[in-house]
């Protein structure tokens, strides 16, 4: 498969990927609020949030495994690339079995940790303990995807996610509807769809690395070492990106309480989807950054994060205005009626998000390079001034849940909109200014959005789905062309190139 048809088809994988979570995201928290009450809610991502937490051991094996690999597939070294492989396969096994009692203790005495309704002890710790055993195997998934990801087949790699996350949702429905309401249930439907994923996922394995024996006699300090001079970095990264992105919740849950944790994370939801949308896009060109690098293509690669940079933050910027102008409706319609007087926070969480996420393609060429030390050391400590200024805003004054989402939004564009651009402009030695240009674009977008925030009520009604959707549609249309007269006649025709081109 060619560079160009991999790329689309990666692309259109992480598209359908996302339509499918968004429509789930979209679908499922209504569902579980209305069985469980807002409160009992909130655990549900708290679980996913804090048990993930425990990713922050292994994601330096993981997240360098896929790069050392595809150096050694690519040079043809089956040898060298067993030696890889089970090195970060026996080495995961370990850190894994030695995690495991602590998972166990806590997910036993969760209560002990954070805020629950009364009643949900027993429950909540079932809860806990399957979605700490969903982990466990898919941390285990991970390597195993690394094999159809070196390959370019990141569509295969989104159908493990696709399994998993519908065999989840089926199971929720089918325990809801004919066993009982319970946040059990929910946890043991995590953990069978993260079994099946997971081996779909070891199928895949076997099938793009066919050379690749799980030996743990072919483990070898030396690659270890290799895998960690990167992936330690990686961890310090991955610390930075929980307390920015994963302790919003913690904090609210301590010091608010389970209530108000469960209606922020209401909001939180078209967050991550937003997140997730942008990573689905971005990822699409991980593994084709790699196969660049590892083939010395830079010139190439370079120019290829700079116009993904581009379309992807006006991409997200389209988005986050569409919702916007209608978070109003959107909450009412969606929830309950007395939810659009959370349209304001709505606001505040969403309104940075384009400048912040279009970035992401950069953090590919980084890996590519290596080049993590300096962004993790940075991500680390603009996250650690994010949890205390969060707790600071909460607890002394009186903005509570805004306090978290304004202590977000200014840490997270120091780092993605100042500190980021300024260093992939220096590794890859172009202008200082070349990836603000997409910002600024981005910016006028969102601008626009605000003031028809505005104007759109006094104009408009809208009461029911089908008047939603159709405004929604209408509103993303319009931001569309906005955004397609804002890129340069040099990117419109690379992206007409792209898309239309056969060869």
């Amino acid at each position: 498969m060619n560079k160009k048809k991999a790329l689309i088809k990666n692309l259109l994988s992480n598209i359908t990927l996302f339509f499918l979570n968004g429509v789930i995201g979209f679908w499922l928290p209504p569902f579980l609020i209305k069985q469980l009450g807002v409160g009992t809610y909130g655990l549900i991502p708290l679980a996913t949030t804090m048990i993930g937490y425990a990713s922050l051991v292994t994601v330096g094996i993981n997240g360098s495994l896929s790069r050392f690999l595809a150096i050694d597939l690519e040079k043809d070294d089956s040898e060298d690339a067993n030696y890889t492989f089970n090195s970060a396969f026996t080495a995961l096994s370990v850190i894994l079995i030695i995690l495991t009692p602590f998972l166990i203790y806590f997910s036993l005495n969760v209560s002990s940790f954070i805020s629950l309704p009364d009643g949900a002890e027993s429950d909540a710790s079932i809860q806990f303990l399957c979605v700490s055993i969903a982990f466990i195997m898919t941390s285990f998934t991970a390597v195993f995807n690394t094999s159809a990801y070196v390959a370019n087949r990141l569509d295969l790699v989104n159908r493990v996610s696709v399994i998993n996350t519908f065999t989840r949702v089926l199971l929720v429905v089918c325990i809801y509807v004919f066993i009982a309401v319970s946040l059990k249930g929910y946890g043991f439907a995590v953990l069978v769809g993260s079994v099946i994923g997971s081996i779909y996922s070891y199928y895949l394995f076997r099938k793009y690395t066919p050379t690749i024996k799980i030996n743990p006699s072919k483990f070898r300090w030396e690659n270890l070492k290799s895998l960690l001079s990167m992936g330690g970095w990686l961890i310090v990264i991955q610390l930075g990106g929980i307390l920015f992105l994963q302790i919003d919740l913690i904090v609210i849950n301590k010091i608010l309480g389970n209530v108000e944790a469960g209606k922020y994370s209401i909001v939180l939801q078209w967050s991550n989807m937003i997140r997730q949308f942008s990573l689905s896009l971005s990822g699409a060109l991980g593994p084709l950054i790699l196969t660049l690098y590892a083939k010395k293509e830079f010139d190439q690669m370079i120019k290829l994060s700079q116009l993904s940079n581009k379309v992807l933050t006006l991409f997200i910027a389209c988005a986050v205005s569409v919702l916007i102008v209608i978070s109003g409706y959107l909450l009412g319609i969606w929830i309950k009626p007395e939810f659009s007087a959370m349209k304001w926070l709505f606001i505040v969480v969403m309104v940075h998000l384009p400048i912040n996420l279009g970035v992401q393609p950069l953090f590919s060429v980084n890996r590519a390079f290596n080049k993590v030390r300096v962004p993790g050391v940075m991500t680390c400590l603009m996250g650690l001034l994010n949890l205390i200024l969060a707790i600071c805003l909460v607890k002394y004054t009186n903005l509570k849940l805004y306090g978290v989402a304004i202590s977000s939004a200014i840490v997270l564009t120091l780092k993605n909109f100042v500190f980021m651009p300024l260093y992939a402009a220096r590794n890859m030695n172009v202008h200082w200014f070349t990836f603000f240009k997409s910002s600024l674009s981005s910016i006028v977008l969102v601008g626009i959005a605000l003031v028809l925030f505005y104007v759109y009520p006094k104009v408009f009604t809208i009461e029911s789905w089908t008047k939603l959707i159709f405004h929604s549609c209408a509103l993303f249309a319009f931001f569309s062309v906005i955004s397609f007269i804002l890129l340069s006649k040099t990117e419109r025709s690379m992206i007409l190139s792209m898309v239309f081109k056969k060869k």
